[in-house]
This record gives structure tokens, C-alpha cells and sequence, in this order.
């Protein structure tokens, strides 16, 4: 960079962000989490069953012509498919693109392959998160913050373990982080484009999921604010405001113009229209066959338990649990209590106030999910969680200035060396957790596919209500999960041989039973193998044939 000064050319060093120690702490950090991620996309008996979709979705960008075709017969193309999944393009995208590289180094099958891809889009996502992470807490605090907040992320268990499943968190986080990134540089150091660049993060988070417009919220309201209160000149407060609109706009308009509305998620129809009454799927009731206490990852509302207390207080407690579990329980308190130490800290910077609005707007939106549906999942806590490691990890040094209070002697080793072991601490507990195998008890599903691909004629029929064999035999590669070939010879079903599932709440769980009672019904595959079929977890019946 050069300028002119009194008539002399004369260079001018440009003024640097990162330094030496930074790029140490961040080597470190990419380290920690390529060692957790690579850990646990390695120890996975199978993905979760959402991974399926976004698998389909990724290869019916790959091939659009293998999906079924229109009802004239016309062959779809990959408009067409983001014209009609339920999900938004950018996390399927981002495993087509992985697929595509792992294609070239593995002749896996293609169901395998495609799963293994969506897990590693997702972790690479969450190793590359560790930067905007790290630069967050960096720019509100400290270097060191910075590096205790990204590495606090990086190991807790909900967050580590879901944005290595075959699941959108990580995409999504990595986009959001960058927003929040960009929105504390923009109302630290006010400028266009920070707010440009910031909007523009935020359309691609709602393209991998539909609340990360919600993220844009955070510098809109701080900048609005700062406005009102004529702390910024209002027209520049407008124009930085504007520009976050734009930003997003430039990204998520042409998504939204192609789909004809914001959304095509069931949840975001039942949360835009209140006065329709949500599925029966979101509510256990004896009428649906559903069991009375839902799955450990996730808080449901239960017509026959819950009935005569108020769902507005059921979802309170159910989204303060989900929250307590997605940040490990302590996470939460410990940001709180830095927040409230450095409450004075509040009037005079508007950093931390961002990343306090898009919280306050995420918390919103999972009361009035659970309160309006009656669901709530520790899935949807993460982006909280993120949110909360800035303010936990520089809670540490003050915690550790009050223990030293209480007991000298722990003083005498320094407020740093107190806050580094509290880290080490938390980080050590919270990794027996993070490094356990994914989903071991649904292993038996994944065996199960395989025999059916070597023993299911195209012509058969097969009841699958959990899914996963259905996507090993290749039968749902492409097609709807609930396809089936309009004449069968022979049907098979997929049962977990318990009287109790963890997954008792799949709709079509019931009917599948109803067809495994036929008299004709028999235990074709079981697994384990070399157990007797009573004592198996996984049974294939086949009703018909021979």
C-alpha cells in the first residue's frame, strides 16, 4: 500500500489483524478438532436418520434423472429437486461437493459413500469453525478468550458429536459464526461492507437452514439502537442497516423466488400459519401408538402424560433442558456470570450486545417451537451454545479471581494458571462424553440393509419405519423412503425385536408391526447373527413368496 506524503512516494505498512501468537493458537485449535471430528466420524456405527434425506438430496444433485420423474415422464433436473425438497440446497450442496472428491479415492458403495460424505462436509465445517469462533471471542475480549471459547466448543459433547453426524449443524454454525464475526467487527469498526459481507453470511446460513435469518437480526438491532439513540448519525445507522437487508437479500431472494415462499419446511409452515393444528407426529397420543417418553435427544409433548399443565410452561422447561444439555450444563451459568460481571462493559460496547440479540432471537424462536408444536431438540441448542463460549470462556479469569478470594492458597498460583486449569478441567470432563461411539444401537439396521440388497428382488416390497436398511439395500437411494413397486410378490419389514424403541415415535412403526403379525410372517435375517432370533436386536420378516 502506498501513499503520497509531501510530494514523496512512501510506503505504508498495512495494518495487520493477526499476529505470530494467533496463528500458533489456531494451528492448535485446527488440531484439536480434526483429532475429535476424525475420532468420532471414524467411531460412527451409523448416521442419524435426517442424514438420510440430505444423503438422497446430495445425490439427486449428482444424478437428478435417477429420481423418480414427473408425472408427464419428463426426467427432473437438479431445479427441480431444490424446487421441491423440504430442505434448503446448501447442505446437500456441500456434500455433493465432498461426494464428489471422495468418489475419486473410494469404491464404496454409493450408500455408504454418500453418508461418509455428509459427514465429512459437516466436520469440515466445524473444523473451519474454530476461526470465526476464536476471532469472535479475540475481538470482544482476548486472545486467550478467544482460544478458550473455540476449544470449549470444539469438545462439548452435544456440539462436538452433532456437527460430526450426517447432520446441517456444522455448515450452518460455520456460516452463522462468520456473520457474527463480521456483525462484532461492523459495530466495533463501522463500515458498509462489514455490514454487507455480514448480511450476505447470514443468507447463506438461512440456505442451509431457514433461522439463520435470524442471525441477521444481531447487527440490525444493535445498529437500529445506536441510531435511534443518535450514538451513530441516523442516516449512517439506516444506510449500515440497509446493507445488511441487501446482504442478505442478494443471497436468500433468488432461493425464495424459486420456491415460491420461505420456506418448505413443515416446521416453518406450522410456525408461519398458528392457527392450523400441528401433525399428529409431533404429539405422542395412545391413538398414534406412540410410547409416553420421547427420545433422549429431544423434549415431547405428550397428549395422554402432559395433559392439564400449560404447553407455554412445558416448553419453557423443555427448552431450558435442551439448553442445559447442548452446553453441558455448565457452559450456560458460567457465561451468565461473566455477563453479569461485565455488565458495565455492555454501555460502552456494542460487540457483546450482537451476540446477546441473536441469542435473545434463537431462545425466542425454540419457546414458541416447543410451545407451538410441543418438540424441542438439543439440535436446535447449538447455535446457543456457540453463542454463550465467548462470554463462558471469559467468565474463567473471573471465577478464578473469586476462588482465589475464598482460598489463598489457590491464589498464590495466579489468575491465569487458575483459568487455564478450570479449562483443562472442563475440557477433560466433557471428552469421555464427546469420543463415545455414534448411534452403536443402530448397527443391526446397516447389517440388515446389506442382506436385503443381496436377497430383495426389485419386484418385492419392503416396510422399513426406522429407514436405514431401506438406504443400505439401495432401494431408497433416490426414491421417497416410502416407495415400493406398484405389484409385489413378497413384502419385507424391518422390526427392533423390543417390546420399546428409542425411535417409537415413527409414524409408520405401528402399521409395520400390524403387517409383521401375519400369520405367514416369518424372521427371514436377524442381528446379531450368531445369537438365536429371540435374543436378536434387529429382525427382517417376510410376508409371501417363498
Amino acid at each position: 500500500m502506498s501513499a503520497s506524503v509531501g510530494g514523496r512516494l512512501e510506503e505504508i505498512e498495512p495494518t495487520r489483524s493477526l499476529f505470530g501468537p494467533d496463528y500458533l493458537r489456531l494451528a492448535a485449535l485446527v488440531l484439536v478438532a480434526i483429532a475429535v471430528h476424525a475420532w468420532l466420524v471414524s467411531h460412527t456405527a451409523v448416521t442419524a436418520r435426517d442424514s438420510l434425506g440430505f444423503a438422497r438430496q446430495a445425490l439427486c444433485f449428482e444424478t437428478p434423472s435417477a429420481a423418480p420423474p414427473h408425472a408427464g415422464g419428463r426426467p427432473k433436473n437438479t431445479i427441480d429437486h431444490i424446487r421441491a425438497s423440504e430442505h434448503p440446497p446448501g447442505y446437500p450442496l456441500a456434500i455433493w461437493g465432498v461426494y464428489k472428491a471422495l468418489s475419486t479415492v473410494s469404491d464404496a458403495p454409493v450408500a455408504d459413500r454418500a453418508l461418509l460424505a455428509a459427514q465429512i462436509a459437516n466436520a469440515l465445517a466445524a473444523v473451519l469453525l474454530v476461526i470465526p469462533t476464536y476471532l469472535i471471542g479475540r475481538m470482544l475480549f482476548s486472545q486467550n478468550v478467544g482460544f478458550a471459547a473455540a476449544l470449549l466448543f470444539q469438545v462439548l459433547p452435544v456440539p462436538a458429536r452433532i456437527t460430526s453426524d450426517g447432520l446441517t449443524e456444522g455448515v450452518y454454525l460455520l456460516a452463522t459464526a462468520v456473520a457474527v464475526a463480521l456483525a462484532v467487527r461492523a459495530v466495533t469498526v463501522p463500515r458498509i461492507s462489514s455490514f454487507l459481507l455480514c448480511g450476505l453470511a447470514s443468507g447463506f446460513a438461512y440456505l442451509v437452514r431457514p433461522e439463520g435469518l435470524l442471525v441477521a437480526g444481531g447487527p440490525g438491532v444493535v445498529a437500529l439502537w445506536l441510531g435511534l439513540t443518535r450514538r451513530w448519525p441516523r442516516e449512517l445507522a439506516f444506510g449500515r442497516l440497509a446493507a445488511i437487508v441487501v446482504g442478505v437479500g442478494l443471497v436468500a431472494v433468488p432461493y425464495v423466488a424459486l420456491i415460491g415462499k420461505l420456506s418448505n419446511k413443515t416446521t416453518a409452515d406450522i410456525l408461519l400459519k398458528p392457527g392450523d393444528a400441528p401433525p399428529q407426529i409431533y404429539r405422542g397420543s395412545p391413538n398414534t401408538g406412540l410410547a409416553t417418553t420421547g427420545p433422549l435427544f429431544a423434549e415431547w409433548w405428550n397428549d395422554t402424560r402432559d395433559a392439564g399443565q400449560s404447553q407455554t410452561m412445558w416448553g419453557v422447561q423443555a427448552v431450558l433442558k435442551e439448553v442445559s444439555k447442548g452446553a453441558n450444563y455448565v457452559v450456560w451459568p458460567l457465561a451468565l456470570f461473566a455477563i453479569l460481571a461485565l455488565r458495565r462493559r455492555f454501555g460502552t460496547d456494542p460487540g457483546p450486545w450482537v451476540l446477546v440479540v441473536v441469542a435473545l432471537c434463537n431462545f425466542s424462536l425454540l419457546l414458541y417451537l416447543a410451545a407451538r408444536v410441543g418438540y424441542v431438540s438439543e439440535r436446535h441448542t447449538v447455535l446457543l451454545t456457540l453463542l454463550a463460549c465467548p462470554f463462558a470462556a471469559a467468565g474463567l479469569p473471573l471465577l478464578a479471581v473469586a476462588i482465589g478470594q475464598v482460598f489463598p492458597r489457590i491464589e498464590r498460583l495466579g489468575v491465569r494458571v487458575t483459568a487455564a486449569s478450570l479449562l483443562v478441567v472442563l475440557v477433560t470432563a466433557s471428552l469421555p462424553f464427546t469420543l463415545k461411539t455414534m448411534h452403536p444401537n443402530r448397527e443391526g439396521h446397516k447389517h440388515a440393509g446389506k442382506w436385503l440388497a443381496a436377497n430383495m428382488k426389485e419386484n418385492e416390497a419392503l416396510a422399513d419405519p426406522f429407514c436405514w436398511a431401506a438406504w443400505f439395500s439401495g432401494r431408497t437411494l433416490y426414491r421417497p423412503s416410502d416407495y415400493n413397486p406398484p405389484s409385489s410378490r413378497a413384502t419385507y419389514i424391518v422390526l427392533e425385536n423390543k417390546s420399546t424403541t428409542p425411535h417409537s415415535r415413527l409414524p409408520t412403526l405401528p402399521e409395520a408391526k400390524l403387517f409383521a403379525s401375519h400369520p405367514s410372517a416369518r424372521v427371514v435375517y436377524h442381528w446379531p447373527e450368531n445369537v438365536p432370533a429371540e435374543r436378536a436386536i434387529v429382525h427382517v420378516v417376510k410376508i409371501g413368496g417363498q
